[in-house]
């Protein structure tokens, strides 16, 4: 059924107060519910670990950044962490709960100063994070999920209450946080201390939108005004991702293409409305990856070291993956691609495109593939492995290892992704001096550059997957314009360094175009007495 989008009305700015904005933030709180390398299902994981230290990094001495994540299974016998202070119990709508704090070991905070990364501490409330999966197992959520979260963003308070940490900026991540955004503006109205904090929220990818039964809402102690359509509400459901949307300061998410395709549907998801209400407090900003995690030249996890100027390893890597694949032919140009495979990464079409091109006399090539999702589309994968052996070579799950050696290895790598916020996969690759093959959606567009340093696929269909094989091989068989592309894409700047100025001026609320004006704490006394 198509969604259709609901308009949103406009609110009067007058006599809003009025809250300025410093120069550069001085402290601030990351929530998120993933971080390398203790909890990941996605790039968000990533984004996590690298992010604040970088922006540590580009903040003025004395700069303070915390990082606050649920628990997970096994914290509180991992060795990496260390138990802070003592148990807290608090309140919520299900009774009392339990909060247990670990930090990672090194991350202690030195005594009267601020450690020389950011502190990384693991909120534990009961089990509630005392499971295998993050949100989930054998592919179906956790029917608890609203209330492990909204659990432990009252956590969040409390910790920051203890420890007396009072943020300038609290950045939150995807659905998981987005009840900490209405309970901050709750509670600014009894505390006017949190009236201070300034929030912004970013969005890893729409599809995930934390939708829960709406019977929900009324356990959340919320103003009935809340629940309306330019609230809560989403459908008939409770969504805890327009917690963020709604209630922060500013929503960025993590491509400055996907920003735009999300202010429509069916990208939009549903909730392209409420994006285009935020206006111009709604920003793209590119991710990053970490140069020094992804680096030929130190990378530990590949056959030989390499760079720019002597790719020399890059052959030896090459040969490498060509054995550990059991390819026949050594001179067939190696296409990687490691994925998750579901529809959005078009893992569908591209099988379909492999079948087709492998079965007749078309050009050579040899695939390998790393991956896990969708069990339909990885027994796919496996046939065709079994149908084209020598040519196709699939591994099932998740090798941190190996999905480096493919980078390393690959002379291209696919992504036939039907949207991607912004992507990591196609940025390590051409750190690796791999070249991305890509249908130019959201950060694939903003990142890759056709004809330069990747080549874009004409449609969205197995045909367009064809033409874009067809053109990488020939492509290989042009050495000189292999190379300059392999060159430019090694020169590309996609560093977390290049990022945080971005968010820095965010926090700072220095962009030209964003108003110095806070509506939440006159709104939030206006909803209290309807």
């Amino acid at each position: 059924m198509e969604i259709m989008e609901k308009k949103l009305p406009r609110e009067s700015l007058e006599n809003v107060q009025k809250i300025p904005f410093v120069d550069t933030p001085g402290s601030l709180l990351f929530l998120t519910s993933e971080i390398s390398p203790f909890m990941k299902t996605g790039g968000l994981g990533d984004y996590s670990q690298a992010l604040p230290p970088a922006l540590l990094r580009s903040m003025a001495d004395g700069g303070d950044v915390r990082i606050f994540c649920p628990g997970f299974l096994g914290a509180e016998t991992d060795p990496r962490l260390t138990p802070v202070g003592g148990p807290l119990t608090f309140e919520t709508p299900w009774g009392e709960k339990t909060l247990r704090v670990f930090r990672a070991a090194d991350q202690k905070e030195s005594a009267g100063s601020c450690p020389s990364g950011p502190i990384l501490d693991f909120l534990l409330v009961d089990d509630l994070f005392d499971r295998k999966g993050l949100y989930g197992e054998a592919g179906q959520d956790y029917p608890d999920n609203f209330i492990r979260y909204f659990s432990w963003s009252l956590a969040v308070f409390v910790w920051m209450g203890e420890t007396g940490f009072l943020p300038d900026v609290v950045h939150g991540n995807d659905w998981q946080t987005g009840m900490f955004f209405p309970l901050l503006r709750l509670k600014s109205i009894e505390d006017s201390s949190l009236s201070s904090i300034r929030t912004v929220f970013t969005i890893h990818n729409l599809a995930f939108k934390g939708l829960f039964p709406f019977d929900l809402f009324f356990l959340t102690g919320f103003p009935a005004s809340w629940g309306g359509f330019d609230g809560l509400e989403y459908y008939g459901d409770l969504s805890m991702i327009k917690g963020g949307i709604v209630f922060s300061d500013y929503v960025t998410t993590v491509s400055p293409t996907y920003r735009n395709e999300v202010l429509s549907e069916p990208l939009g998801a549903g909730l392209s409305g409420a994006l285009k209400y935020r206006g111009e407090r709604f920003l793209g900003v590119l991710n990053g990856i970490d140069d020094d995690v992804w680096n030929p030249l130190t990378d530990p996890m590949i056959e030989h070291p390499f760079s720019r100027t002597d790719l020399s390893g890059k052959e030896i890597n090459r040969h490498s993956l060509i054995r550990k694949g059991n390819f026949s032919s050594a001179d067939a140009p190696v296409i990687g691609c490691v994925t998750r495979m579901t529809s959005q990464k078009g893992i569908d079409l591209l099988l379909l495109a492999l079948d087709q091109w492998l079965s007749g006399q078309a050009k050579p090539f040899s695939f390998f593939l790393l991956g896990t999702g969708d069990p339909v589309l990885e027994k796919k994968a496996l046939e065709l492995e079994a149908k084209y052996r020598g040519k196709v070579h699939v591994v099932i799950g998740f090798d941190e290892g190996l999905s480096h050696q493919i980078y390393a290895g690959s002379d291209f790598f696919m992504m036939p992704s039907r949207y991607e916020p912004c992507g990591l996969a196609q940025m390590y690759a051409m750190r690796y001096g791999t070249i991305p093959l890509v249908f130019p959606t959201g950060g694939l567009r903003d990142t890759v550059s056709d004809g330069v340093d990747g080549l874009w696929m004409s449609s969205l269909s197995e045909e367009g997957v064809i033409d874009v094989l067809d053109r990488a091989l020939d492509l290989y068989q042009d050495k000189k314009t292999f190379f300059s592309y392999r060159s430019h894409s090694m020169d590309k700047q996609n560093g977390w360094e290049e990022r945080t100025g971005e968010y820095l001026r965010i926090y700072a609320g220095v962009l030209p175009s964003a108003p110095e004006i806070r509506q939440g704490l006159l709104m939030a006394r206006m909803a209290l007495k309807m």
